[in-house]
């Protein structure tokens, strides 16, 4: 999956989480309709 693959010296606070691939955001992107906010490629991903 997309997410950051990176070490952190504090852990990101949990809403710059992924909830697709469950690691940081990259490329991040949110929806219209709700707010929800998702790596771009990860989202792709789910909507095919």
């Amino acid at each position: 999956m997309p997410g950051l693959d990176l070490k952190f010296l504090e852990r990101p606070r949990r809403r710059f989480y992924c909830p697709l691939c469950e690691k940081p955001m990259r490329d991040p992107v949110q929806m219209s309709t709700c707010g929800h906010r998702f790596c771009d490629t990860c989202l792709q991903e789910y909507l095919r």
